[in-house]
């Protein structure tokens, strides 16, 4: 990985440190759940090689334009914000699932397809939401009015000025510290603590029961994830972590600096995971943490899908007739609602530009989270858009038909693509596991994504028509299938509830 991450990281790591001695107790929790701990590149250009050779001035201009931006957002959160909205569902069970809204079906229902459940083996539940919408039932939680937000505002800000004005004493700013600050300040100024304050809050008055023993979270170890560690730590209970994705080095959220483990990085007493490798790629970084492997329902249909009639790297789906008339041979391009998009669509310019054949179809399909609209550029993560002139070009080559934007259920664009184009898409690993000719794309402003190895993954400046008829017809390596079926599960337990009890009886 880029040395200027490595370095970054390193401040980011010294940063946390600091600031967790010098504020004061109820507000060090803060720490572990800010972009400082949770450092994903996919959300922050200072992570980028692009930024890292950028001149004096367009640095500057970089922090100013975050700052602004922070500040501005900061200003309608602390307006606006009135705290969350959460339902529990009680069974009197020793494990609590503490859940959002984005991963559950039926909020009715309490349902979500991360997990199988067992009638006979009922978990506690906690659902949160953002939208009275989604919970109707649900009363709305927060310990947060106008002179509370105030004042931590002020502590959590004098903390980094402090911290700053230390620095520059010692003669230690660096333009690594600069960004680590940045990461930091730009969190504290656009208010988007009050949400993981209320829920610490939450958990810690009035969302855990007596019966309660463990917090079971099944996403990536994001913030909301990052306060359940933290509240389970302090009241002597075991967190329950749960593979979501993937995990790859870059995903510099579940790899904190050893440094970080010793001043109590708040981790999971159990992790379910994947597989043996990627235990063998975290273990060495969570030390007190058991692991165990499963099978996440998202991948879990795979099981089935997996027969002698689908053998592994041959084209498992038939055309569709539609096309077959056509004739026309399809690229598919995917994204996954981060900074890589721009490599993706870096890519579509790319092929643009090569004026491919009348034969050969473009097609743009995008993450749920993903705005083609141009107010949907001042919406927070996890949604991302593209700036209004990358919008307007898209647009403009709709409107020319040189590409197309996909409404078809996965599946069926799967069926019908010759070639997936994507850069760190969970649908190019699908495509691959059906037999489709995959490519990964990457550029040298951005972080590369390991989701296929680097044989399959070609710089966006090198594309060319040849390589892609290439990659059209190259035959599927079956090593590299049978490692992505592992690393997805397929050979492990799937995720039940008996599962997670059986863990915490033994665990007992």
């Amino acid at each position: 990985m880029h040395q200027s991450i490595h370095k970054l990281i390193r401040e980011c790591a010294d940063l946390n440190i600091r600031l967790d001695n010098n504020l004061p107790l109820n507000l060090r929790f803060l720490v572990w759940i800010s972009p400082t701990s949770i450092r994903n590149p996919e959300l922050s250009v200072l992570w980028q090689p692009l930024h890292d050779r950028r001149k004096t001035f367009a640095k500057l201009f970089t922090y100013s334009t975050i700052i602004g931006y922070s500040i501005a957002y900061g200003l309608y959160k602390f307006l606006k914000y009135r705290g969350f909205y959460c339902q529990q569902f009680k069974n009197k069970s020793p494990v609590l699932l503490i859940i959002p809204d984005v991963i559950v079906d039926e909020p009715e229902e309490f349902k979500t397809n991360y997990l199988i459940e067992d009638e006979d083996y009922q978990v506690d539940k906690l659902l949160f939401s953002y939208s009275k919408k989604r919970l109707k039932q649900g009363p709305r939680f927060s310990t947060l009015n106008s002179i509370n937000k105030i004042v931590l505002f002020l502590k959590l800000f004098t903390a980094i000025l402090n911290d700053l004005v230390k620095q520059l004493f010692k003669r230690k700013v660096t333009w690594r510290y600069l960004d680590a600050l940045l990461l930091f300040s730009g969190w504290i100024l656009s208010q988007s603590w009050y949400f993981v304050w209320d829920l610490y809050h939450m958990l810690n008055n009035c969302g855990i029961s007596s019966c309660n023993k463990y917090l079971l979270s099944l996403h990536e170890m994001h913030s909301y994830s990052k306060v359940v560690w933290t509240v389970a730590n302090e009241k002597g209970l075991s967190g329950i972590a749960v593979q979501h994705a993937l995990i790859m080095p870059e995903k510099l959220w579940y790899f904190p600096d050893k440094s970080e483990i010793r001043a109590n990085y708040p981790l999971p007493d159990i992790f379910f995971v994947c597989s043996d490798e990627t235990k063998e790629l975290l273990q060495p970084l969570y030390p007190k943490t058991e692991f165990q492997n499963s099978c996440s329902p998202r991948f879990s249909h795979w099981k089935q899908f997996f027969t002698l009639k689908h053998p592994v790297g041959e084209r498992v789906h038939s055309k569709c007739t539609q096309k077959d008339k056509s004739n026309r041979k399809v690229i598919l391009f995917v994204n996954s609602a981060a900074i890589h998009d721009i490599v993706v669509i870096k890519a579509m310019y790319k092929l643009l530009q090569l004026e491919l054949n009348k034969n050969i179809s473009l097609r743009f399909r995008t993450h749920p989270n993903f705005g083609l609209n141009f107010f949907d550029q001042f919406r927070p993560p996890p949604h991302i858009s593209l700036s209004f002139s990358d919008q307007f070009r898209i647009k403009m080559a709709v409107k020319l038909r040189k590409i197309e934007i996909s409404s078809k259920p996965l599946r069926e664009d799967l069926d019908e693509a010759d070639l997936v184009i994507g850069a760190n898409s969970t649908v190019i690993q699908e495509a691959a596991l059906m037999g489709v000719s995959v490519m990964g794309v990457c550029d040298d402003d951005y972080i590369a994504s390991s989701i296929l190895p680097s044989s399959s993954i070609c710089q966006v400046d090198k594309l060319t028509r040849d390589g892609l008829n290439q990659c059209m017809i190259k035959k599927q390596d079956n090593f590299q299938i049978q490692r992505l079926k592992t690393n997805i599960g397929v050979f492990s337990p799937d995720l039940t509830t008996k599962l997670i009890f059986d863990l915490c009886n033994i665990a007992n």
